[in-house]
């Protein structure tokens, strides 16, 4: 067997993020013929097809291709690791922005008091650009919702979560001790407006036949919360919270029909390892993370 280069495995990992050879070309700064002549190498060396071209650029990996593909991140992530220590450096946390004030006091308070060393950047955005950036390794790990999971992705489960309505202490459904959501009907909801989290909480109400008046939308979800707080909306949310950032008190009341779970996840691409500090990380917040 020829010897297989981490050039080599870099260049087929760009490939696969694309399945483009001039976008691979663009990614990794090189020719698009240094990316063709490298597959080609990889090719021979494995002896095995991993790439079908398609046009002139475009390219499909085959199921080894793929299976080659996941195996590179691992490598390229493994030795990445071997330039410093696993616990110092920069360690660049995704969040998706509904769970970001449960996660992320608590992974830079865990650098601060146990790895000095580190440097904490946080991204946040949607699902699919936190799992983007995830695999393209410009994200080490990504914290998010199960349903929001794409395959290329392997998730550790943190916490148990189900959607809740939200509603103002004084509004007419606060008094119950749970709610159907048909009771939802005649009452204005807000619905927080980034993908797939609103896809999910319109697909949930369709599935039992609610399709409530949806008054509100907005991407942040401290928005949403005000609207509730004020009793303009009620809204169906994941996470549990006191008050709106305006102080005024929140109320999380449970859904009869079984609606299933929604859990909070540590998501790392399939196949990678996790650093030293990474599973620091995601160990920390299985321990302390409320139920």
């Amino acid at each position: 067997m020829k010897d297989v280069t981490l050039r080599q495995l870099e260049y087929l990992v760009a490939i696969a993020q694309d399945e483009s050879i001039s976008r691979a070309a663009v990614r990794c700064h090189v020719s698009q013929a240094a990316i063709s002549q490298a597959l080609r190498e990889l090719e021979g060396a494995l002896g095995v097809q991993l790439a079908v071209r398609r046009t002139a650029k475009g390219v499909h990996l085959t199921a080894a291709g793929r299976e080659a593909a996941t195996r590179a991140r691992g490598v390229l992530h493994d030795v990445r690791q071997l330039a410093g220590h696993p616990h110092t450096g920069r360690l660049t946390v995704g969040c998706f922005p509904s769970v970001s004030a449960q996660v992320l006091p608590e992974v830079a308070g865990l650098l601060r008091d146990r790895f000095p060393d580190s440097q904490l950047e946080i991204v946040e955005g949607s699902a699919a650009v936190l799992q983007e950036r995830l695999l393209r390794g410009q994200v080490d790990v990504c914290f998010l919702y199960e349903m929001q999971l794409q395959p290329e992705v392997e998730p550790t489960l943190l916490r148990e979560r189900r959607f809740k309505v939200a509603v103002a202490a004084d509004h007419p459904l606060a008094a119950r001790p749970d709610v159907r959501l048909a009771d939802l009907a005649d009452h204005p909801g807000a619905l927080l407006n980034v993908e797939p989290a609103s896809f999910l909480n319109e697909a949930l109400l369709a599935r039992f036949g609610v399709f409530p008046r949806i008054a509100y939308r907005s991407t942040d979800v401290l928005a949403v919360r005000a609207l509730v707080g004020r009793g303009l909306a009620w809204a169906l949310l994941m996470t549990e919270v006191a008050s709106s950032h305006e102080g005024r008190p929140l109320q999380f009341l449970p859904i009869v029909e079984d609606i299933g779970t929604n859990s909070l996840v540590a998501a790392l691409p399939r196949g990678v390892r996790a650093s030293g500090l990474v599973e620091q990380v995601v160990e920390h917040c299985r321990e302390v993370l409320p139920l």
